[in-house]
């Protein structure tokens, strides 16, 4: 179990612990000819963008002028940062990705204080998936443009990756890899594939592809890695992820004809593959030979990654997200 905790909403829980040593990010949108812009607050020291659509509409969440409630955000070039609020009674929310449509998922708590995977759309405003029955730990980690969610919802102990949508509200609970128990769904492309991780029964936990038609399917481990977890997948069922080993994580991309490719760094031993677009462009961050993290683009799987840089002042920075145009979504720290 402590594995198990140590791994699942491995991403929610890397930015709570930059809280902790008191760091602040802000929330960017990074292009090819401006290069990064804060895109602010919503009142407190720290926002992290965590999707972008093709539009250029980013989603995420930020602290309140109190520096605990955070609250899910839209951000788009007109408007700047709109705080979405909450589900009716709720304390706190979060936005993970959106659609073209400017859907959103996401998670928060509702009026009883559980956390629920939720669903937000600019003419219906909030939905939940609805409570569980054990670890509160569930999240809608994406959705594609037609409407589809995947994530996380705990039954017990046990965590399982789902499918579901707000026009067809049954929940349905993806089957496990072979002789595992636990999954995580981290991505939707618009043919319902779904990608994300799984335990095996060695305890490892490996990514895996799941479709409607050859249901789960694992893409594999990297050597040496006792988690190799799958993050993005574009709709050509291309897909970027990271896998953890002893001290140090690595990138990866893969696709079916290849099999897992393990991405360049920085210079340095960590990496992580955090999205990638129809295109095949990856973004995630990388350390450098410095040990300096820092947002990063890969041009494609073969190729040196980018450096972002950070905003102004900032030491550290992650992209999360990547559009179809080559607009990046991401956090920063700040002084």
């Amino acid at each position: 179990m402590n594995t198990l905790r140590s791994i699942i909403g491995i991403c929610a829980m890397l930015m709570l612990a930059s809280l902790a040593k008191g760091q602040n990010y802000h929330a960017f949108v990074w292009n090819s000819s401006t290069g990064m812009t804060d895109l602010g607050t919503l009142g407190g020291n720290t926002s992290y963008a965590l999707g972008i659509n093709d539009s250029g509409a980013v989603v995420g969440y930020s602290y309140l002028a109190d520096n605990v409630t955070r609250h899910a955000f839209i951000w788009t070039a007109s408007d700047g940062m709109v705080d979405l609020g909450t589900l009716p009674g709720g304390a706190w929310s979060e936005g993970q990705k959106i659609n073209a449509s400017g859907e959103i998922s996401g998670e928060g708590t509702d009026s009883r204080g559980k956390q629920v995977p939720l669903f937000w759309s600019p003419v219906h405003g909030f939905h939940s998936l609805g409570e569980n029955v054990g670890d509160p730990r569930n999240y809608g980690w994406s959705i594609n443009d037609r409407g589809a969610l995947t994530g996380q919802q705990y039954s017990g102990g046990v965590v399982n990756a789902f499918i579901w949508s707000v026009s067809s509200p049954t929940i349905e609970y993806l089957p496990p890899l072979p002789g595992g128990l636990h999954m995580v769904g981290y991505d939707i492309n618009n043919q319902n594939h779904i990608t994300g991780n799984g335990s095996l029964a060695d305890g490892r936990y490996a990514a895996f592809i799941w479709t409607q038609q050859r249901g789960t399917t694992g893409i594999g481990t990297l050597m040496g890695a006792t988690v190799t977890l799958a993050h993005a997948i574009n709709d050509n069922d291309e897909v970027t992820g990271i896998a953890y080993f002893d001290s140090t994580t690595s990138g990866f991309y893969w696709e079916r004809a290849l099999g897992l490719v393990t991405l360049q760094t920085l210079g340095g031993n960590i990496g992580a593959g955090l999205d990638i677009n129809l295109a095949g462009a990856i973004v995630g961050w990388s350390s450098n030979a410095s040990a300096a993290i820092h947002a990063v683009q890969w041009d494609n799987y073969t190729s040196t990654p980018q450096d972002l840089g950070t905003l102004p002042g900032g030491t550290t920075s992650y992209a999360y997200s990547i559009n179809s145009s080559g607009q990046i979504a991401g956090f920063s720290t700040v002084p």
